[in-house]
């Protein structure tokens, strides 16, 4: 018999989400990359049938258990977008206080200042002993996830006003910036919903089947959730032309 999904409350889903945030933050990744992360945590979650929530046994707080759940998520993530991390030769040498110093600032994105505060917290070594360590340390440059439009080379096409493609490019950031505030805004879960049809790319008949809801149902809240959306975006555009004018 196929085990009985889990059916957390908007509590529990609230707490994941400020979870997701928290931990976002604390390894400083971007609003973009937050953004994807989070919803790869909520798709997990949803094919695993909630079962972080139902092995949770109560021995820590539900937050300190979920930070874990999230940590180790974030890590499988980074590996599969970015590869698997390994300290650099120089930090090997050194051993593992080195090591620990070239995580914090070459994959967690820590400042040399912070990376030798949380290395002296955690170790009691003399700042300045981890100071000359760090300034020992390659520094290697920050991942940049390139589009399509990066590597598309196209030197036949017709000349386009740079002014215009910027206000252009201006307007789409802008755009964009109105859809992701008012998502934010949306209980978490709608915010849910949109992620598996749009993200995960499934149809509202494998989301119904997968939540265990009526699909009629469904297809009437999206029609809701992409109103309210919708409506953010005709505001914003109302509120643009208002202050261009």
């Amino acid at each position: 018999m196929a085990e009985r999904p889990w059916a957390p409350s908007t509590q529990d889903l609230a707490l994941m989400t400020a979870v997701i945030r928290d931990v976002a933050r604390a390894h400083r990744l971007t609003i973009a990359d937050t953004d994807d992360f989070g919803q790869t945590v909520h798709l997990k979650l949803v094919q695993r049938n909630y079962d972080a929530f139902a092995k949770f046994r109560g021995d820590s707080s539900l937050r300190t258990y979920l930070t874990v759940v999230v940590t180790r998520v974030l890590f499988d993530w980074r590996n599969a977008r970015y590869g698997k991390w390994r300290p650099s030769a120089a930090a090997t040498r050194l051993g593992p206080h080195a090591v620990r110093l070239d995580r914090w600032m070459n994959r967690d994105g820590h400042t040399e200042r912070e990376a030798v505060e949380l290395a002296h917290q955690a170790t009691g070594i003399a700042p300045e002993a981890l100071r000359a360590m760090a300034a020992g340390l390659p520094r290697r440059p920050k991942h940049r996830v390139l589009n399509e439009n990066h590597l598309r080379l196209a030197p036949s096409q017709a000349f386009r006003d740079p002014v215009e493609a910027d206000e252009r490019r201006l307007r789409a950031r802008q755009a964009r910036r109105a859809l992701q505030q008012a998502y934010r805004q949306l209980p978490v879960d709608e915010q849910r919903l949109l992620a598996l049809r749009y993200q995960a790319r499934m149809s509202v008949r494998e989301i119904s089947e997968t939540l265990h809801t009526d699909q009629k149902a469904l297809y009437r809240q999206f029609d809701r959730v992409v109103s309210k959306l919708r409506a953010a975006l005709r505001e914003h555009s109302a509120t643009d032309f208002t202050a261009s004018a």
